[in-house]
């Protein structure tokens, strides 16, 4: 029967460890009442299924037949589509830890929203962009576009001329890269027109003549106000020129929800006329991370209409703002569209703290307890303490180095002592733990901690062990033919 009929019911097959068995087994039968499928469980010949990968399971899994498809642990590495092309049904990576299930299954169930579609764009501002060497501006430009910059903004706000601009929008219309400029000295405000901007600011003169592709973008002569607006809108009527009204949002406290109503304010008056809001000043002024702030900011410019908004990251606590805007642009625009929840739709931008915490109840602690086998230390984050099962013994503090020392000394008295190599990771997997304790994350060991976008996967103990001998190897090499040039 196929997968698209409507009395068509899905056959799970699970695969997983000998410690995750019991509990994923408990879990099972209400899941499938839920959700409607049929399922097996294969137990492959490993305690801890997260040390598994793709050709280790291809080597050993049996698929029963009517099984539809095959649901992975999260944790395992390799590429299921290997595993797909053997088995000829879809193979899917489930969720890291089995609580995470039945949000899986909701996920799963919910209607396919496209994700891939937005409506605001992105101008990545660079300030004072003359003063930076032509290379490297070019190699800042190629990755905030990369990012998901549409424009790259280059920011004078001094009244010296800048001869060497139109050199610098011709290297990045060269480049592909389509150029916002903003200055207040006239003779390099012509020759941004001249050399053929995509978009110039303010409009210090309406020109006679002007490349086609240039939209013109005004703001108010006298900040605060609409003056001077219509006047010039009507002017560039009737020359009939592409234009933008730019309304900036300024920082809490300095007149931050009047600049958001003159934004609604704008939007009723001139709905014919394209809006971009800058948020630099709000970003600049704001000692946080911009993540969350550009949620709401990029949430309000969708609400409102809306067609552009202009970033930064000069300042640190913004500098991967081009790459949050993109996912942000892309988050509020489904959820207007579709009208859903933002936290249905992704946790990348739960960076600081995690989307929610697995803490388990005792039952489960005291069965992963009881099925451990293998003798190296272990590590968790269980009721805000570091815990460690390490030589027989359950050891727990809050501080990091108490647990550090009663683990080796745990070891001292199974007359195993620590050897540099396991200090240092047990060093380093405490000092996760630790953070992932305060910040309020998942701490899984051996796993990189969950920073959102930012998220730079660690390679497992397995593919360390293969790394570290084929360094081994290379270095072993080159001394032999080291000796053999010299001899």
């Amino acid at each position: 029967m196929d997968s698209a009929d409507p009395g068509f019911s899905e056959h799970f097959l699970f695969v997983t460890g000998r410690l995750a068995e019991p509990l994923l087994r408990r879990m099972l039968p209400d899941l499938a009442s839920s959700y409607d499928f049929q399922y097996s469980v294969a137990v492959m010949p490993i305690s801890i299924a997260g040390l598994m990968s793709v050709p280790w399971i291809a080597e050993r899994l049996k698929v029963p037949p009517e099984a539809t498809r095959v649901l992975l642990p999260g944790r395992c590495s390799g590429d299921p589509h290997e595993l797909e092309a053997k088995l000829r049904i879809p193979v899917e990576r489930g969720p890291n830890d089995l609580h995470d299930l039945p949000e899986y299954f909701r996920r799963r169930h919910r209607p396919c929203l496209p994700q891939d579609e937005y409506s605001l764009r992105i101008v990545a501002v660079v300030k004072d962009a003359a003063d930076v060497p032509l290379p490297t501006l070019l190699d800042l430009a190629d990755r905030l576009v990369a990012d998901g910059a549409d424009v790259i903004g280059l920011w004078h706000e001094d009244r010296e001329p800048r001869p060497q601009f139109a050199k610098i929008i011709k290297a990045l219309h060269s480049h592909g890269h389509k150029v916002w400029v903003r200055t207040l000295e006239l003779s390099t405000w012509q020759a941004a027109l001249a050399t053929g901007a995509d978009f110039v600011e303010p409009l210090l003169e309406v020109p006679e003549d002007l490349p086609e592709q240039t939209n013109l973008v005004i703001e108010p002569y006298l900040p605060g106000t609409w003056e001077g607006v219509e006047e010039t809108l009507e002017s560039l009527r009737k020359i009939r020129r592409p234009t933008i009204l730019k309304q900036s949002l300024v920082p809490v406290g300095l007149g931050f929800t009047q600049s958001m109503l003159r934004s609604v304010e704008a939007r009723h008056i001139w709905p014919d006329i394209p809006l971009a809001l800058d948020l630099c000043s709000v970003l600049f002024h704001s000692a946080a991370d911009a993540g969350p702030l550009l949620l709401l900011l990029l949430g309000f410019a969708q609400e409102i209409g809306a067609r552009w908004i202009l970033t930064t990251q000069e300042v640190n606590t913004a500098r991967t703002s081009v790459r949050e805007c993109d996912v942000i642009r892309r988050m509020v625009h489904c959820a207007q569209r579709y009208h859903v929840s933002l936290r249905s739709l992704d946790s990348s931008l739960a960076m600081l703290r995690d989307h929610h915490i697995n803490n388990g109840n005792e039952e489960y602690w005291q069965q992963l307890r009881e099925q451990i086998r293998d003798p190296s230390p272990r590590l968790f984050v269980k009721a805000n303490q570091l815990c460690a099962w390490a030589f027989g013994r359950e050891l727990q503090s809050s501080d990091p180095y108490e647990l550090f020392e009663a683990i080796t000394d745990a070891a001292k008295d199974a007359g195993r002592p620590l050897d540099p190599d396991t200090a240092f990771y047990l060093g380093y997997e405490l000092c996760k733990a630790a953070i992932a304790r305060q910040l309020g994350k998942n701490y899984w060991q051996d796993e990189a901690l969950h920073w959102g976008l930012h998220t730079v996967a660690e390679p497992s103990p397995r593919e360390r062990r293969i790394r570290r001998l084929a360094r081994r190897r290379s270095v072993k090499g080159c001394s032999e033919t080291g000796k053999t040039a010299h001899s």
